[in-house]
């Protein structure tokens, strides 16, 4: 008799997982037995934009005529993370979804990421998808998804688990297989990049880089980007830099499959590109006062948070943090200061869009994310007042009173997806 039989009792099973890593032979044996072999696989790795690119991919494929699976990680349940063709779990797929929680506990007990993906896979496989688009936080389990004609390395940057900026790109370009494209963000810093590099050329993989000379911005004020790729001139529904590297990385993943001779019509990378939503990317949840979600957790991310608030002119924000380590802090809270990356600190900022005034945050108000130590907040907020008037608080509840209390323009909440979501549940029930 099966121990799971609902999509809530799955789902409180799998969020009940440890993170962690297992190895590709557990996590292939997770997967049903006789999984469909015609399902064709696109896994996105990195650090940061691996839901973006995952999402515009997904949509693009879709909009070809592609029955399509999805599979994004996040704070929020499983099942609302599996989509087929952009709609919720149901008949076959939501069947094989309270199967695969049901197995995995039985039988292979996984870590949260591999489990996550083995029970997506059990749902595209039922469904009948042509595709899936799938985020996976270790590279490595890719080579045990049947068919991968695509595959995509995000930005890399610090992560909070305390690997290097080489580690972290020698473990996402895993999933480069032999025969297979990669496509890898724009503006890689230079390790990452050679790690990427040397991984292809060992998988014997076509690696694809966006150039970063065909990503314009337009003449005004308007905080948007244009990514031009031989005569395709997208205006992807994302703001800033970050997010249009996004934009051409799915633009390069559909173009390869169509070299692969996949039927993939430019209005369908077009129409994707202007249907695109992005629940990770900046959401602005009241505008009086202003109140600013943003995932945002990397140096890259800051940069391309202070990006579009300097384009949009706006001025006097409070922020709310809760990064999960102090691993990368010291970079991230200096990006958040003037917009610009380590590398790019000794650069005219006069001449990057959005980046020639005062920086839009006045104070920060750290609080430590659930889950991680109290005294982290306190840690963080010392090296936060080498660049801002800083205070640790107790919690998230407190951090956002005092925002409030502290006057200005409004407030901007980052640090991670769960923190965000959080304070967004927060401030509704007031």
């Amino acid at each position: 008799m099966r121990t799971i039989q609902s999509i809530r009792e799955a789902d409180e099973f799998f969020a009940s997982l440890p993170d962690g890593f297992d190895s590709p032979q557990d996590f292939a044996a997770a997967l049903p037995a006789g999984a469909d072999p015609a399902v064709q696989y696109i896994p996105v790795a990195g650090t940061a934009g691996k839901t973006a690119v995952a999402s515009l991919t997904a949509g693009i494929l879709t909009g070809a005529g592609f029955r399509t699976g999805l599979y994004t990680a996040g704070a929020e349940p499983l099942s609302s993370r599996i989509l087929v063709d952009g709609q919720p779990l149901d008949g076959a797929a939501a069947e094989a979804y309270t199967e695969a929680a049901d197995r995995i506990l039985e039988g292979t007990l996984l870590s949260r990421p591999a489990a996550e993906l083995a029970a997506a896979c059990s749902c595209f496989g039922a469904a009948g998808c042509a595709f899936a688009v799938v985020e996976t936080a270790d590279g490595a389990l890719a080579s045990a998804l049947p068919q991968v004609p695509a595959c995509a390395v995000t930005h890399i940057g610090p992560d909070g688990t305390g690997r290097t900026i080489e580690r972290l790109a020698h473990d996402a370009a895993a999933v480069m297989r032999k025969g297979t494209v990669c496509v890898t963000a724009p503006g890689q810093p230079k390790p990452a990049l050679t790690e990427i590099i040397v991984a292809a050329g060992k998988a014997d993989c076509e690696l694809v880089v966006p150039d970063e000379e065909d990503i314009t911005f337009p003449d005004d004020d308007r905080p948007t980007a244009r990514v031009d790729y031989g005569g395709y001139d997208v205006p992807p529904a994302f703001m800033g830099y970050h997010a249009a590297c996004n934009a051409a990385v799915a633009v390069e993943l559909a173009l390869a499959l169509w070299r692969k001779g996949h039927d993939i019509q430019d209005d369908a990378i077009l129409g994707a590109m202007a249907a695109a939503k992005n629940r990770s990317s900046i959401r602005i949840v009241s505008r009086d006062p202003l109140v600013i979600l943003d995932a945002c957790r990397t140096p890259q991310q800051a940069a391309a948070l202070l990006r579009v608030l300097q384009m949009a002119k706006i001025r006097h924000l409070n922020a709310v943090i809760g990064l999960r380590s102090q691993e990368g802090a010291e970079d991230f809270f200096a990006t958040l200061e003037n917009g610009l990356l380590t590398d790019d600190q000794k650069k005219d900022k006069e001449k990057m869009p959005g980046m020639g005034e005062e920086g839009p945050i006045d104070r920060l108000y750290l609080t430590a994310p659930a889950g991680s130590e109290p005294a982290l907040a306190n840690t963080l907020t010392n090296l936060a007042r080498f660049h801002f008037e800083a205070q640790a608080c107790a919690s998230l509840e407190e951090a956002l009173e005092a925002a409030r209390a502290a006057g200005g323009r409004g407030i901007v909440i980052c640090g991670s997806q769960e923190l965000a979501l959080e304070a967004e549940r927060l401030l509704e029930s007031r």
